[in-house]
């Protein structure tokens, strides 16, 4: 267990603000790593980079997409900030899939996206794992009317997927409904995570933050 006296430091220096709507990334930052006050703001910047512009270099794909994110954050924190004079410290993330072939997944968004992708998750890899990237960008923000972004940060995690899964499990998840909204289609939490075999790397990367890296550049920021 992290010192109590850890947090209240934190917390007498910034507000945390989590630039996200996901609820894997809320759990891991309360739930796991402990913080019970910050806000949550959704970004407006749109994930529509070009993929095909990335395809020798598909982490930077992903760290464009977590800064600029960041910088779009900014612009709404001009508007719900003013008159605040604590220091805000703002995690913007995004996380994606990639597969042997430098191909990027994100939100299938549709079974049959999905089922396609889990199948060639699991039946096409020829034993390569997957690449499962999630970028954070902080931005610390202070007197109101300033802002720095730090330096954005990646972890990666190789995902093993089975090959032996039946396809009628694959089919039967895809039915269910869950992972639709999540990079790839499935989650390594959860019911879906039967059709991992092992991971190497960081557990909750794959969830949707990295927890050591993250906590760390947290605590240099603030406590160092």
């Amino acid at each position: 267990m992290i010192d109590k006296n850890v947090f209240e430091q934190i917390n007498d220096k910034v507000d945390l603000i989590l630039a996200s709507s996901s609820p894997r990334r809320y759990e891991i930052l309360h739930d796991v790593m402990g913080f019970r006050d910050f806000k949550v703001m959704k970004p407006s910047f749109e994930e529509n980079l070009d993929k095909a512009l990335y395809k020798d270099d598909p982490i930077k794909y992903v760290r464009d997409t977590s800064r600029y994110k960041a910088q779009g954050i900014v612009q709404d924190l001009k508007v719900q900030l003013q008159g605040s004079n604590k220091d805000k410290l703002v995690i913007c993330a995004d996380t994606v899939v990639i597969d042997k072939d430098n191909i990027i997944y994100e939100k299938p968004g549709r079974e049959d996206v999905q089922l396609k992708n889990l199948q060639k998750f699991c039946y096409q890899s020829d034993g390569n794992p997957l690449r499962v990237a999630t970028a954070v960008t902080l931005v610390r923000w202070t007197n109101c009317n300033h802002y720095k972004l730090l330096e954005t940060f990646h972890e990666i995690t190789e995902v093993y997927c089975d090959s032996q899964i039946p396809l009628s499990l694959l089919k039967h998840y895809v039915a269910s409904g869950d992972g639709l909204a999540v990079a790839g289609g499935f989650k390594i939490q959860g019911i879906s995570g039967i059709i991992i075999k092992r991971i190497n790397g960081d557990y909750y990367n794959v969830v949707g933050l990295p927890l050591n890296h993250l906590f760390q550049a947290i605590y240099q920021e603030c406590c160092s």
